[in-house]
């Protein structure tokens, strides 16, 4: 499986599986049901109405299909109801929420992609490209994922802080990422084995105090997490 690293503004690397041709056409037809029923609908109301419907009309109940991709995205969080059922969504490759202009692109050039080519040009970018780009993601710097991230936010070295929040131990900045992703190891360890890592805990615990020069009363554990939340913060701040 096709897999992409983006790294967030924090300096963190998340690795996705990328979504291929196949999980796309699958979306796609689940919304392409969705049209095809809403048409359906209308055909009824128009035999219910006596084929009294005219142009605008059919123009106005038109709306909805046209802008339903970018309205689902934008307030769906990349994702159409055909991808919500599939498990892929739109990222931005900068790691950030996809903003309302890269969702804009990405669905304007929907004319090129499927409409004109009747999907073909979509296919082939999306099956050769080095990111499964289509032209609308590669202009909007966007791609399409599988929602199942294969990092998790635990096996990385980020832990949320607060905004607000002062450092205890701001020596941690001579640390480095490979550092505190050993510390972070550790401190997970620790506490899926259901706190039977002791030793390895108080051995980082210890090496930690002695690199950084710090005196703590900090109960190991609590100490080591101080260490990544500092570390985290003054990080996030430098970029």
């Amino acid at each position: 499986m096709q897999t992409i690293t983006i790294q967030t503004s924090q300096n963190i690397e998340l690795e996705y599986e990328l979504a291929g041709v196949g999980d796309r056409l699958v979306a796609y037809l689940v919304d392409f049901l969705l049209y095809a029923g809403y048409f359906f609908a209308v055909f009824l109301v128009e035999e219910a109405a006596g084929n009294f419907i005219g142009f605008w009309t059919y123009f106005i109940v038109s709306l909805p299909i046209l802008f339903y991709q970018l309205a689902c995205e934008v307030l769906m969080n990349g994702q159409s109801l055909g991808k919500k059922v599939k498990n892929i969504k739109v990222i931005s490759l900068d790691g950030n929420q996809p903003n309302i202009g890269q969702y804009l692109i990405r669905w304007m050039f929907r004319i090129v992609d499927d409409m004109f080519s009747w999907g073909i040009v979509a296919i082939v970018t999306i099956s050769l490209s080095e990111k499964a780009q289509r032209v609308g993601d590669m202009l909007a710097g966007t791609t399409v994922v599988r929602t199942n991230r294969r990092t998790k936010m635990e096996d990385t070295i980020f832990m949320e802080t607060m905004e607000q929040y002062t450092p205890h131990y701001p020596q941690v900045i001579n640390l480095s990422d490979s550092d505190i992703s050993l510390v972070k190891e550790v401190i997970n360890r620790y506490i899926k084995n259901a706190h039977n890592n002791a030793p390895l805990l108080y051995k980082a615990y210890d090496k930690i105090r002695a690199v950084l020069n710090i005196s703590s009363d900090q109960d190991p554990l609590e100490f080591l997490q101080t260490i990544v939340k500092d570390y985290n913060h003054l990080t996030s701040k430098e970029v």
